[in-house]
Formats: structure tokens, C-alpha cells, sequence
């Protein structure tokens, strides 16, 4: 039997990467999860590989999306232990070249989105507290540059930050109904944000529309170099630090940020 034997677990942003890592490592530990992410066709792929697993395909920007996810989990599952924020995107540029457009964006993914599941999951949980039950869970993703800021990452760092306040608070007001409250701040994880280029970053398609991604291989040399373990992480690895946060072996950790950076401290 698995330590989430049971359980029943929402993550966003998991048709790909970190998220996808993540669906598959509670559901081997014996979750059923919903399986979040804006592009249908890779919710629906990692959804089918998982057993009990449903695809949720949604824009987390949507402000009904929230309600949304909440009431499907509720209606599949008939309830939700563990809610795992990971969606989000890059958008990087300078201060005095960043738009309007690009500073919402990063907030509205990267906080505001979790906001709204969390306050949707909020309503249900107020009326269905039970300090006689399990410990359900909360993870929120954030980032070492939610914590130390980087260049040209004013807006995904201030949404990172954010997430940093939203997990300290939301922990002291849920502790009353048995829920744990933490975030996971990752530094460089090998995805297709930080796929390596040789001379032009790469692209992914947001919304129709085209996002730089990825890291020179100078970076990627230089982000190894940083680590006193020599690389950078896997989807793997952050799984294995968010699945730390759902356990019950974290029942009396809330209201913290766990470095998962291979030692990078800045």
C-alpha cells in the first residue's frame, strides 16, 4: 500500500515537466488525481497513463476556472486531500522594456491563479473540517527567485514572492481545519523553460502566442557549476521534494518554504 493510498489529489500545470512528474508520483504512491493544464492533449496523455487519473484541461487565468476544478474534483472524487499549485510559464524582460501586459500575466498565473483554486478549495473545506481525519494537504510552487530575485525576472519574481505570502498566511488560517500549508521553491529544474540552446532561445507556445524559453549552454554549464552537486534537477527530484509536502511523515511542517535547489543558495 502507498503512503497516498486513498487520497485524492488536484495538480495543476501537469501535462508537462515538473507537473507531470508530479500526477505520476502520487499516483504511484496510490493517489487519484486530477490532472491540470491548459493544453488538453498532454492532460489527457498524462491523465490516461495514470490509474483513477482525470484529465481537467482549463486556464487557470480564467477567474471561474478556480470554482471550476474544485467542483470537478468534488464531483469525481467526493472530496480532495492534497491540492498541488505548480502551473506557471516565463516571460522575461528588463523593468524598462516590461509591458503592462507581460507584468499581469506573471501575477495572474503565478499567484492569482493559485488564489482561486485555493479559495474555491477554502469554501468546501469550511464545511467539511474534521480534526478526527487525515491531514489534508496544500503545496504551492514557487522559486528560488521568488526568494533571491534574478535578472530580467521582475514579474515571475514578484508572483513567486507572493506565493511566499500566500503560504505563510493561508497556513495560520487553515490550521484550524486540519490542512498544512507549504511551498516548494525551485531552482533550475530541467523542463522546456530551461531546455538548452545553442544561439536563440527557444520557443513554446503560450496561448497562441510565442514565449522565449530555455537556457544557453553556458548557463546550464554555469547553473551546474553552482551546484555543489554538479547539475541541475529533474521533474524527478522536484517531485520527490513536492511529494515530501503530502506525506504523512510532514503532518507537522506548515507555513514553510523548502529550498529545492541542489545547494544553490542565491
Amino acid at each position: 500500500m502507498g503512503d497516498l493510498e486513498g487520497k485524492f489529489a488536484l495538480v495543476t500545470g501537469a501535462g508537462r515537466g515538473i507537473g507531470a512528474a508530479t500526477a505520476k508520483k502520487l499516483s504511484d504512491a496510490g493517489a487519484r488525481v486530477i490532472v491540470n493544464d491548459l493544453d488538453a492533449d498532454v492532460a489527457t496523455e498524462v491523465a490516461a497513463g495514470l490509474p483513477g487519473a482525470v484529465a481537467a484541461p482549463a486556464d487557470l487565468t480564467d477567474p471561474d476556472t478556480g470554482d471550476a476544478l474544485i467542483a470537478l474534483a468534488l464531483e469525481q472524487f467526493g472530496g480532495l486531500d492534497i491540492v498541488v499549485n505548480n502551473a506557471g510559464y516565463i516571460w522575461h524582460s528588463a523593468i524598462h522594456n516590461m509591458t503592462d501586459e507581460q507584468w499581469d500575466a506573471m501575477l495572474d498565473i503565478h499567484i492569482s491563479a493559485q488564489f482561486r483554486v485555493l479559495r474555491a478549495y477554502g469554501r468546501w473545506l469550511r464545511k467539511n473540517a474534521d480534526r478526527s481525519s487525515d491531514i489534508r494537504k496544500v503545496v504551492n510552487i514557487s522559486s528560488t527567485m521568488g526568494l533571491h530575485g534574478g535578472p530580467t525576472q521582475l514579474a515571475y519574481s514578484a508572483g513567486k514572492a507572493a506565493v511566499v505570502g500566500l503560504t505563510r498566511t493561508l497556513a495560520k488560517e487553515w490550521g484550524r481545519f486540519n490542512v498544512t500549508v507549504n511551498a516548494v521553491a525551485f531552482g533550475a529544474i530541467d523542463t522546456r523553460l530551461t531546455s538548452p540552446y545553442a544561439t536563440e532561445p527557444n520557443i513554446a507556445i503560450v496561448k497562441g502566442q510565442e514565449r522565449k524559453v530555455g537556457l544557453s549552454h553556458q548557463q546550464i554549464e554555469e547553473a551546474n557549476n553552482a551546484s555543489p552537486l554538479g547539475r541541475i534537477g529533474s521533474a524527478e527530484d522536484a517531485a520527490n521534494a513536492i511529494y515530501l509536502m503530502c506525506i504523512p511523515e510532514s503532518n507537522w511542517i506548515t507555513g514553510e518554504v523548502l529550498l529545492a535547489s541542489g545547494g544553490v543558495r542565491s
